[in-house]
């Protein structure tokens, strides 16, 4: 029975709904592309694919190592230089009879080196003049302006000869130098009448041109790839390796412009790497959030490998990989995970196939949820591309570094966010085009971390949003420039923040001070004579607002005695209309992200549970527990995600600490009638106190529970 209904939702029988829209996607990536492609027999492989409860792939069906070029083609093409044995054809029908939706990988990003010089003009141009070289230290990359569109486009063609279920594009990007070739000169010049300006002046209307005729260029070619796919596969999905939550200028990924001409929006925001003490715990839910504002209601996906990167050959602890998957799906997104064959038998497998049971067997109360936060963090694409303190994503690990480590923006978002997370109030993530024009009152508090770029647009709507009784926390340089970098002679919000610039930055302050100099329920817990200071502030004074804590005066040396007060505002709260702007005037979450400073952490935790206090609260379990909220059914069915990422104070975790006997409380206006657990499969007492406030006890949480709470 189970395999006639498979095979009915494949055919599509009795559903109007993109198939990729009907149920959550458990997605494999077994990167085969390395080595072999057919390393097992086909009905081999998709029988131990199907064991582990995937109900889609993307397949590999190119082989990669070095790059792609035409000699790794195992199907049927005209553009193939080499003819292999044909395994799509015989993969198809294997997984399709056993209910896995495929999905090929087509990188459009990395190409042999050998490739590149056989066809030197597809290839991206750096602003010096030389071809692109060293693509993953190996390769080189094509140009979606060049005649190379037509091959990829031809390929497309022979690939939708086949009953696939749609085309993942690895790619397609610019890089931070390029592309200058002769295509891209010739198409801007026809189109803004100028030559193509220097990627190197990252402000103004030149390089505003720039980013956004790289991203309209990336955008026409995958217009004009959907269209041929969907022309001879009109069933099949559409999208692409999405931009990171990060300076996207560098490759031209902005998924806002994007996410028109792709079915799904999907990033990177599973691949950790490197020092992962360094990594935030929870990046993969933080790009969940952002995707989902970014999508335009459409679905998201997680891209997750299974590997500590950058040893691609490596394999994350059981714990890593569950939080990993329990992260995204938390925050609304379905799970890709790439993993290699080398890994793929091995016994950490174990729990990513249960939870793509878990999410199969909870599939109805995973899909078509919406947050029910009611705080916003910001995150500004605009800021990303166009402010100095701002390092740029690319591919997988790379990254172009920051022009200047003061308002570095990373740190000031990574900090911010890691503070409400540890608060555990519930909260989205929302960027620049939330700001301009969509509706923001179902926020009580917005948060904007050092968002330094900002039009004159945005600062409008935020004045109006505060005086109609919301509540806005930003930090450092927000609103100092234009929203094409050029600097404002003072802050676009000043007159909200009640704050007069002096039109100078304070810093290094490696060893100084604040000091309270007002009381207020805001510095609750905060009973310091001095707290540490942050590296650096704008410098001015209050202009109607009223400073809750000041700076103190620089010390020449860490034991240079009791800092002297100063008249330099840190914190000031100013109240418009029937709102409040609290406005700090340090990098806040730039010193959050590297001290932990306390008392700042308590400073952010006090603004959020004050001015938007959550109707669900988790009482007794330690800051490690990530707290989300969200809703089905209008409302009337609310999911509590609790994520533990409870571990041995270091990274990888190798082993979660159980949580037991944690405490929930619900607000009396959510008139909850019923709670039980999905993982742990419990029905939950409820107990309510005289002010009609209801509590719940989970017996235990390991590494994920979701708490279904009926109202």
């Amino acid at each position: 029975m189970r395999r006639l209904l498979l095979l009915a939702g494949l055919c599509g029988v009795a559903s109007a709904q993109p198939w990729w829209e009907r149920e959550p996607l458990r997605i494999l990536d077994l990167v085969t592309s390395l080595g072999r492609i057919d390393y097992l027999p086909a009905a081999t492989l998709a029988e131990r694919k199907a064991a582990q409860l995937y109900n889609a792939e993307h397949l590999d069906v190119m082989k990669l190592p070095a790059g792609l070029d035409d000699r790794g083609f195992y199907f049927r093409s005209r553009y193939a230089r080499v003819e292999n044995p044909d395994f799509l054809g015989a993969y198809l029908p294997e997984a399709h009879k056993r209910g896995i939706r495929v999905l090929i990988y087509f990188n459009v990003h990395w190409y042999t080196r050998q490739f590149g010089e056989e066809h030197p003009e597809w290839r991206q141009i750096r602003e010096n003049g030389r071809p692109l070289e060293d693509v993953y230290d190996t390769g080189t990359d094509f140009c979606v302006n060049t005649p190379w569109r037509e091959w990829v486009f031809g390929i497309l063609r022979d690939l939708a000869a086949y009953p696939i279920d749609g085309i993942f594009y690895d790619g397609p990007v610019f890089r931070p130098d390029t592309c200058y070739c002769r295509w891209c000169k010739e198409k801007f010049r026809n189109r803004y009448g100028a030559e193509l300006p220097s990627k190197r002046e990252r402000k103004g209307k030149a390089f505003a041109q720039m980013l956004e005729f790289q991203a309209a260029s990336l955008t026409e070619f995958l217009r004009d790839s959907r269209k041929i796919l969907k022309e001879l596969r009109p069933e099949a999905a559409f999208y692409m390796n999405g931009g990171l939550r990060g300076a996207n200028w560098a490759t031209g990924r902005l998924n806002r412009v994007l996410v028109s001409e792709q079915d799904l929006v999907g990033a990177e925001g599973g691949f950790i790497y490197g020092d992962l003490t360094r990594t935030p715990l929870w990046k993969p839910g933080l790009t969940a959030r952002l995707l989902e504002t970014q999508a335009s209601g459409k679905p998201t996906v997680i891209f997750a490998a299974a590997a500590h990167k950058p040893w691609t050959f490596s394999l994350l602890p059981a714990p890593e990989l569950k939080l990993l998957y329990a992260d995204s799906i938390a925050n609304g997104a379905s799970v890709w995970m790439g993993i290699t064959p080398f890994e793929f038998e091995q016994p950490e497998m174990a729990v990513l196939t249960e939870m793509n049971r878990f999410v199969a067997d909870n599939a109805r109360y995973l899909h078509r949820t919406r947050s029910e936060a009611r705080v916003a963090l910001v995150w500004s694409d605009v800021t990303a591309n166009f402010y100095a303190g701002s390092e740029a994503q690319l591919i997988d690990i790379d990254r172009v570094p920051s022009r200047t480590e003061v308002g570095n923006l990373e740190a000031e978002f990574s900090g911010l966010a890691d503070a409400l997370v540890r608060s555990q109030v519930p909260f989205d993530v929302i960027d620049d085009v939330t700001l301009e024009r969509e509706p923001l009152g179902r926020y009580r508090l917005i948060v904007l971390p050092n968002v330094a770029c900002m039009s004159e647009a945005v600062a409008r709507r935020l004045a109006e949003y505060v005086q109609g009784g919301g509540a806005l926390f930003a930090t450092f340089e927000t609103s100092l420039y234009d929203e094409t970098g050029v600097p404002r002679p003072e802050l676009a919000l000043a007159g909200l923040f009640g704050f007069r610039s002096a039109g100078k930055i304070a810093g290094p302050r490696r060893w100084d001070f604040m000091k309270p100099s007002s009381a207020d329920p805001l510095l609750e817990h905060l009973a310091r004579e001095l707290m540490p200071s942050t590296a650096y502030y704008v410098v001015g004074a209050p202009a109607g607002a009223r400073d809750l804590i000041r700076f103190t005066k620089p010390l020449a040396g860490r034991y240079d005695g009791i800092p002297d007060p100063s008249p330099d505002p840190a914190l000031l709260v100013n109240t418009v209309g029937k709102g409040k702007a609290i406005y700090f005037t340090g990098d806040l979450g730039a010193s959050i992200h590297n001290f932990r400073i306390a008392e700042q952490m308590q400073l952010v935790e006090n603004v959020a549970r004050r001015l938007a206090p959550p109707p669900v609260a988790l009482e007794n379990a330690p800051s490690s527990v990530e707290v989300v909220l969200r809703s089905q059914e209008d409302g009337r069915r609310w999911l509590l995600h609790l994520v533990n990422f409870t571990g041995e104070m270091t990274r990888p975790i190798r082993k979660i600490v159980p949580l037991r006997e944690a405490r929930v409380s619900v607000a009396p206006e959510v008139a909850l009638k019923r709670a039980r657990t999905l993982v742990g499969r419990r029905e939950l007492v409820v107990r309510r106190d005289a002010a009609g406030r209801a509590t719940i006890v989970i017996p235990q949480i390991d590494e994920y529970e979701v708490v279904l709470l009926e109202r």
